[in-house]
């Protein structure tokens, strides 16, 4: 996109207008003519808390217009009222609408500009150690393409405001835009990062549990193993003495097993014994209440055959005094009572037989006991003796066998166990490694020195020494041309070599269309003196500036940007030869000279 048009407005006041156009546009003339006044409003309409600066020639100017043009045909204009943090008023496609100056919520102008150049939604990271990470807004990309006066000449860094401490992010954001891809991923770094340590946590709780319940010094590789042999040792003594003892049943194993026969009988007959005389002692239960509740009844009866008997009488159950008045049935009570006394006695009656029934069932268990003892000792008389105590110790050295394959069993899980935990001890140890403890910002020296050759071929045709020789210099953010920082080149060089920067950068990121399409240089040649001002610690780099860079500069972007917008606001004009090749407005100062300054001259001023 290009600038077409830039308007400030007033009540009774001529508008201040100046129209732009694609390729090189250059704004010169003398000091205190409105050409920073013009930088200040790109800034504004941008977003920039503080309106352009209060000078004489603004006075009674309220409100700025900018008019932007879009690469596909489309336009759109934004307004803002010269006051600090005032809203930005969007008119696109004839529709209306109010953007927030700052990168918060929804309707702002950093997601609606950056959303135009295809760089919406990025995140950038402004601290490898923290993980502090910020998106990408319109006032951080905004240096790139709108260079003030001031940032210029600095020796900062032209990436942003030269604080040390956005070193990270300034990396992060030229990293972003060469490669097109962002340090979202710090995101999920710093969401890693909370986890790890859980992660320790959990490392600590399981290696002191190892401690407390298994043996620091009682580490064998093979120790599973040789559980595992003797679990299986185990086993087949246990069967080898199954075996024994299969054989010596078998022996007497008619006896055995009518024995057996009888022993599981009497199991179950004691068992039926034991039920029979527990229900036994809840029928008696129920008996005791059964004789209770008719008690009750039958004194209910007396009481109220008494109180029929008289006329005037207490109430048997709670004491008040009853007379002819009462509404009390005595033969309904009466009646009542000894339908229930009935129910009851047919219940007892019941109860009876069936306590009956259940003694005669325990005396028949109990006779059919005796008999079985009697049985089962005739039996255990008849059997070998040395059979029964050879079955007697076979099945104790099984028990003892079987004692042993448990303990065994339990050593092996345990072990078994203690391996699972190792193994999880060491899983989540590489899980913890793995998470780092800073976020390393992806390489992308390849497009740095893409980038280094496109500034070098604006050096190399503005005719800068060594522009062949430009290298990044990572500490500071910025180039190194012949070995020498920028930062360490006189004011008028480091003006230039920052201007060499950022329209080498548009034109790398063009090509990627990640880039505004438009740059405001203000005063990128503003240290030029004449060569009587010119000191003689200046005067070599004052006159090679004078001699050779001053033309090759403005040739330059006359030629070779026709399909971009390159605004140049400065005290130093262009020659007459270069003038044709741009939009040239000069600011003159003079009222009999084309055009005075930015803004019209006022009545009082004539």
């Amino acid at each position: 996109m290009i600038i077409k048009k830039i308007e400030v407005k007033g009540d009774g006041k001529k508008t201040a207008i100046v129209t732009l156009e694609k390729g090189l546009n250059v704004i010169s003339g003398a000091s205190d003519t409105g050409k920073s006044y013009i930088c200040q409003c790109v800034q504004f309409i941008l977003g920039a808390e503080k309106a352009p600066k209060s000078i004489d020639e603004a006075k009674g100017y309220s409100s700025l217009e900018v008019a932007f043009e879009e690469s596909d045909g489309g336009s759109f204009i934004l307004k803002r009222e010269l006051k600090n943090n005032a809203d930005i008023t969007l008119v696109e496609n004839d529709v209306t609408k109010i953007l927030k100056p700052k990168h918060q919520g929804k309707e702002n102008l950093s997601s609606y500009f950056l959303g135009k150049i295809g760089i919406g939604n990025q995140v950038l990271v402004s601290g490898t150690q923290s993980l502090n990470h910020s998106s990408l807004t319109l006032r951080i990309l905004e240096k790139l393409f709108l260079i003030d006066e001031a940032r210029i000449i600095t020796d900062d860094s032209p990436l942003g405001k030269g604080q040390n401490t956005e070193k990270t992010l300034e990396t992060s954001l030229l990293k972003t835009l060469l490669t097109g891809c962002d340090d979202s991923d710090v995101q999920m770094l710093k969401k890693r990062k909370q986890s790890k340590q859980s992660l320790h946590i959990k490392i600590d709780n399981l290696e002191d549990f190892m401690r407390r319940y298994f043996s620091s010094d009682d580490i064998e590789e093979n120790r599973i193993k040789k559980l595992s042999d003797n679990v299986d040792t185990a086993e087949k003594s246990i069967e080898m003495a199954e075996s024994e003892l299969d054989a010596l049943l078998k022996t007497g194993s008619e006896g055995i097993e009518r024995r057996n026969n009888l022993a599981s009988r009497s199991e179950v007959l004691n068992r039926k014994l034991d039920e029979d005389s527990t229900v036994l002692e809840r029928f008696h239960l129920l008996l005791s209440k059964y004789s209770s509740d008719r008690e009750r009844l039958e004194a209910n009866s007396e009481a109220a055959k008494y109180v029929d008997s008289h006329y005037v009488a207490n109430c048997p159950t709670c004491g008040s005094v009853l007379d002819d008045s009462s509404e009390i049935s005595v033969e309904l009570v009466l009646s009542s009572n000894t339908s229930e006394i009935k129910k009851i006695d047919r219940k007892v009656e019941g109860l009876y037989s069936t306590i009956h029934e259940i003694e005669e069932h325990k005396d028949a268990i109990s006779s059919e006991l005796v008999s079985l003892g009697e049985e089962l000792r005739e039996l255990e008389n008849s059997l070998d003796p040395n059979i029964s105590k050879m079955i007697t110790e076979t099945r104790s050295v099984i028990k003892s066998l079987t004692e042993n394959k448990e303990k065994l069993t339990a050593d092996l899980n345990l072990e078994i166990k203690r391996g699972q935990i190792l193994k999880e001890i060491g899983s989540l140890q590489v899980e913890h490694d793995e998470i780092a403890d800073k976020y390393e910002i992806p390489d992308f020296s390849k497009e740095l020195q893409q980038l280094m050759q496109e500034i070098s071929n604006v050096l190399i045709r503005w005719d800068f020494p060594n522009g062949n020789q430009v290298t990044y210099d990572k500490e500071n953010r910025d180039i190194s041309i012949g070995g020498k920082p920028r930062g360490h080149f006189g004011k008028g060089y480091r003006a230039i070599c920052f201007a060499a920067f950022v329209i080498g950068l548009m034109n790398y990121l063009c090509e990627k269309n990640r880039h505004a399409g438009f740059l405001v240089l203000d005063s990128p040649l503003t240290t030029y003196k004449e060569r009587d001002e010119v000191s003689s610690g200046e005067e070599s780099e004052q006159a090679f500036i004078t001699n050779n860079l001053i033309y090759a500069f403005y040739r330059d972007l006359c030629d070779f940007y026709n399909d971009k917008q390159i605004i140049v606001l400065d005290n130093q004009e262009p020659s007459k030869d270069t003038q044709d090749s741009m939009n040239y407005v000069h600011f003159s100062k003079n009222e009999h000279i084309g055009r005075y300054g930015f803004f019209p001259q006022s009545s009082d001023q004539q």
